[in-house]
């Protein structure tokens, strides 16, 4: 097995917000962003999961009263081998007991 360490970005997406909503992320948790729905008129926000957002994230969640059905965390990893290890960091694990959402992964080969 390839020893080379595989890169992993986690990002807490939100799948279903209006404009404003979207809007409004963007300027309240540092490092968020937003496109457009590419299928609806809404928006997909995203934000980088870490220990430091998980709170602002929390926060958000509660004030636009989303449901966690349109949440996911999305869990991305680069490697060089076809057939790896890559152990999820423990900021997934905290996330989850704030809000229950489901994990969605992309694993791509170089």
């Amino acid at each position: 097995m390839d020893n080379s360490n595989p890169e992993i970005e986690i990002d807490f997406r939100l799948l279903n917000l209006n404009k404003l909503q979207a809007y409004t992320l963007e300027r309240e948790i540092i490092g968020s962003s937003y496109r457009k729905h590419q299928k609806s008129d809404s928006y997909v926000g995203c934000v980088p999961l870490s220990n430091s957002s998980i709170d602002d994230i929390n926060d958000f969640y509660i004030r636009q009263m989303l449901d966690s059905s349109a949440c996911d965390i999305f869990i991305s990893v680069v490697s060089e081998s076809d057939s790896n290890i890559v152990d999820v960091p423990e900021v997934v694990n905290r996330m989850l007991k704030y809000i229950d959402c489901k994990l969605t992964f992309s694993f791509k080969v170089l």
